[in-house]
């Protein structure tokens, strides 16, 4: 579970390769929750994932819908990723 870490695109590179296959990851987004799911897919596609669901989420005390964003390794991750500390930052996969 990941909130507030970076956009979707760097997220995947920092979770993914990170879990077994099958495994999922969930982060938590804001209102842009969908746009960045879909942002993300080529991202997800070069580490082995897919998203698996986006679930909208009323806070309370918070006006605005949140999501949770779910995403399933669905293959195995290439040697290359997780790219060394900075680099996804700099040059998010897309």
């Amino acid at each position: 579970m990941a909130r507030a870490v970076a956009g979707l695109p760097v997220l995947v590179e920092y979770l993914l390769p990170f879990l077994r296959l099958g495994g999922k990851a969930i982060a938590q987004k804001g209102e842009t929750g969908p746009a960045e799911a879909q942002a993300a897919e080529g991202a997800l596609k070069l580490v082995g994932g897919r998203i698996h669901q986006v679930i909208p989420l009323e806070l309370p005390g918070v006006v605005e819908t949140r999501y949770l964003v779910v995403m399933e390794k669905a293959a195995r991750t290439p040697a290359d990723y997780p790219r060394r500390p900075g680099i996804p930052a700099k040059k998010p996969l897309g």
